[in-house]
């Protein structure tokens, strides 16, 4: 089955010149290799490769970039520079959420009933 491009933009080279360096920039500002982001985001190598240099991206995977790298999809696009809605954390912050996301599931779920104030154990006994 063939996925859709989230934007089907044919507006010239520019554009896609500078998306393809936001993703290179995004991957390069976090020190990683196309390999290591291709394990981390659940990718093969070669989708990774074919983004950064200017393959249509579907939304799927737009929105997964963008949940990774903690941007807009706007920024991604160059429709925008403003990085994201959020506002800025500490570096410590940073890290701990890059540590949160490659966490499993059933680290994640942990971690989340621990945040809010649950055990474990209480919610067994509900």
């Amino acid at each position: 089955m063939l996925v859709k491009p989230c934007y089907n933009i044919d507006i010239g080279g520019d554009f896609l010149k500078e998306r393809v360096n936001r993703l290179y920039e995004l991957r390069k500002s976090r020190n990683l290799t196309q390999l290591s982001l291709s394990i981390q985001l659940n990718l093969s190598l070669s989708r990774i490769s074919a983004y950064e240099n200017g393959e249509n991206i579907p939304c799927d995977v737009l929105m997964i970039f963008a949940e990774f790298y903690g941007v807009s999809i706007d920024y991604i696009l160059y429709f925008s520079d403003i990085k994201s809605s959020e506002t800025n954390i500490m570096e410590s912050e940073q890290k701990l959420l890059d540590f949160y996301r490659k966490l499993s599931l059933d680290s994640k779920a942990l971690i989340d009933c621990m945040v809010n104030g649950y055990s474990p154990q209480k919610m067994n006994d509900d």
